[in-house]
């Protein structure tokens, strides 16, 4: 029995108004000790990934036993690494403690191990996780990090370092560029001209999202938006309900320089963490003739592993939240003589001329 003295919350997106600082996050991991992966784990993906974390953005993580709960803290966003495990055969007690971390206010995140082949295949009963896991997440309200990784030599399907430390980085500081703000009247006014300007766009959006569920976790954690107007961009903010959104929900964006990985804008919270490779994207489409008017990044459990779409699948695995991504991005659009494409196990990011267009394409591929 696991009892908790906070309550869980929904978005709170005064957290976002800024990058967080390391003091500002608070990492845990705990590991599972019924894994016969476990010290594995520990060595190769949980301790690699928080060793990046620290050189890069000063954040470490402690030990938690497992049964434990981080205590609670008002000031800090708490982060919870566990695992291995197999979400398809995970027990009742091992169910209980993660919910109860959930419900403690921690982002609790899994890392699988999903047993192989002796040929090194997927048995048969992994296609169930398609839609298990996501119900199951939802049921815990935690994330289950996709585990796109093949490990013949232990003979599991899991994660990397890698995935944890991005993962890290979007549940918690959010963003990976330098953001600078503007509190130039000018831009503010622009801002409030372009938003009354997508008002409607913004509402058709909205009720886009809520009748295709164009989310996979959280319709405030996953996906973005991006109006593209000449040199500037209304871009949603980070952690904005796609579905609940108005046009206060979004900021503008007035230049952004690759070099110093920067991105200037003027609102009330930060841009969208995919902002760096929308604004490459939209420049790179620019120099090539071609001028769209909205991009969107969005998530959806069938579509982005749907055998209809093969051909639309990047054929790896693309780190978002990056400028260098952006040219990622125009590459696979243009592999594929396309205006979408699905990054690998992840989601789809579409270009086009405007909302209505949009509204076509969500109707004939996610309806």
């Amino acid at each position: 029995m696991f009892t908790l003295a906070v309550p869980t919350e929904g978005p709170r997106s005064r957290e976002y108004v800024h990058k967080r600082r390391p003091d500002e996050v608070r990492c845990y991991y705990v590991v599972n000790p019924a894994s016969p992966h476990a010290g594995w784990a520990l060595r190769e993906i949980i301790r690699p990934a928080f060793r990046a974390l620290h050189a890069d953005y000063g954040l470490t993580a402690a030990p938690l036993a497992y049964g434990e709960l981080p205590p609670p803290r008002d000031d800090a966003v708490t982060y919870v690494i566990y695992g291995p495990t197999n979400p398809l055969t995970m027990a009742a007690p091992e169910r209980q403690y993660l919910a109860a971390l959930a419900r403690g206010g921690a982002r609790t995140n899994i890392i699988s191990a999903y047993p192989l082949t002796a040929a090194g295949r997927d048995r048969p009963g992994y296609r169930r996780a398609r839609t298990a896991v996501p119900r199951l997440c939802d049921e815990l309200d935690i994330n289950a990090i996709f585990p796109d990784e093949l490990d013949l030599a232990r003979g599991i399907r899991t994660n990397t370092w890698h995935d944890v430390y991005v993962n890290v980085i979007g549940e918690t500081i959010r963003v990976k560029y330098r953001p600078v703000r503007s509190d130039d009247p000018a831009d503010e006014a622009r801002l409030a001209a372009l938003r009354r300007e997508h008002t409607a766009d913004v509402a058709e959006l909205a009720r886009l999202h809520r009748e295709f569920r164009l989310w996979q976790r959280k319709p405030y954690t996953d996906g973005s938006l991006m109006f593209v107007h000449d040199g500037q961009w209304l871009v949603s903010q980070t952690m904005t309900d796609k579905t609940l959104m108005t046009p206060d929900d979004f900021d503008l964006v007035t230049g952004y320089d690759e070099r110093l990985d920067s991105v200037t804008y003027t609102g009330a919270r930060l841009p969208s963490s995919d902002v760096p490779e929308f604004l490459v994207l939209a420049d790179l489409l620019a120099r090539g003739g071609r001028r769209p008017r909205l991009i969107a990044h969005f998530h959806h459990r069938r579509l982005t592993r749907d055998p209809r779409f093969r051909r639309l699948v990047s054929d790896t695995t693309i780190e978002c939240g990056l400028f260098a991504a952006g040219h990622r991005f125009l590459a696979e659009l243009r592999a594929r003589d396309s205006d979408w494409f699905i990054i690998r196990e992840h989601g789809v990011v579409w270009v086009g001329e405007s909302t209505a267009h949009f509204a076509d394409f969500a109707a004939r591929v996610a309806g």
